[in-house]
């Protein structure tokens, strides 16, 4: 995409993205391929242009409706141009105006049929709306579009959407998947870990964790995770890690309360 989101959809409140650093992930703009083709000396593109960037700019301040605006300028100079699409549907979705962002994410991949980022972000949607068959359709295109420079993104998102349903061999088959490209992926890693717990199979949920801790800041979700996982092996020294990580650095967390409420 030109200067446009890889992962925008992710930054949205979503218990199965909580493991993820959402500063660290607002908006990773790269250069790429939604708009190759367009005459970027028309006046009508650089204006469009110029609004999304204003767009962009307000929606990293969390400045939503100012943002809208923008876009909206955006859109009217420039119908045919995807990104514009894909941050309209970012915006009305935290807006909470579901049908709105609906639209746009497929107005981006009717656009963009060739970004599978679109698609990726489409199914993060869908997800999110509890339409988990439809999403792993879109996932699915994701991995297969040939011009996808990161399908272990698509990956590891249709695996977190996977355990929602919840199906935990499709889970653990898909971030399998994502982590073979990239061992490092903190998302895939924190669900595998959860996936692993809830199939019983403690020493590798230890593993899991583990290899989260080297490539991400552990969240209360994970360290809660951590002391469940050394309680079940018996570790007590172990848990007693994560439990003073989880209390000096998250100690308003409801997982600390959970831990007290717990804790002899």
């Amino acid at each position: 995409m030109h200067r446009a989101f890889m992962r925008f959809a992710t930054i949205l409140k979503s218990h199965w993205f909580r493991s993820v650093s959402v500063l660290s992930i607002i908006f990773v703009l790269l250069n790429g391929c939604a708009s190759t083709g367009m005459d970027k000396d028309d006046k009508n593109f650089k204006a469009a242009d110029t609004n999304l960037q204003l767009g962009i700019g307000y929606m990293r301040q969390g400045r939503y409706e100012d943002a809208l605006e923008k876009l909206q300028k955006a859109v009217e100079a420039k119908r045919d141009y995807a990104d514009v699409h894909s941050a309209l549907a970012l915006v009305y979705e935290r807006l909470l105006e579901y049908d709105k962002a609906g639209h746009h994410y497929r107005e981006a991949i009717d656009l963009a049929p060739h970004d599978g980022g679109n698609y990726n972000n489409y199914g993060v949607f869908l997800c999110r709306q509890g339409e988990y068959k439809k999403a792993d359709k879109y996932f699915a295109k994701a991995i297969e579009t040939p011009r996808y420079k990161t399908p272990e993104r698509a990956m590891e998102n249709a695996g977190a959407c996977a355990k929602q349903i919840p199906d935990l061999e499709k889970a653990e088959q898909y971030l399998r998947s994502a982590l073979s490209i990239n061992p490092k992926l903190p998302l895939a890693l924190s669900e595998m870990a959860d996936v692993m717990y809830q199939k019983e199979n403690y020493m590798s949920t230890r593993a899991y964790l583990q290899r989260f801790g080297e490539v991400s800041k552990y969240t209360p979700k994970s360290l809660w995770l951590g002391i469940q996982t050394e309680r079940k092996l018996g570790d007590d020294k172990a848990e007693a890690r994560y439990a003073k990580l989880l209390q000096t650095q998250y100690p308003d967390s409801l997982e600390f309360k959970r831990w007290l409420e717990e804790t002899p």
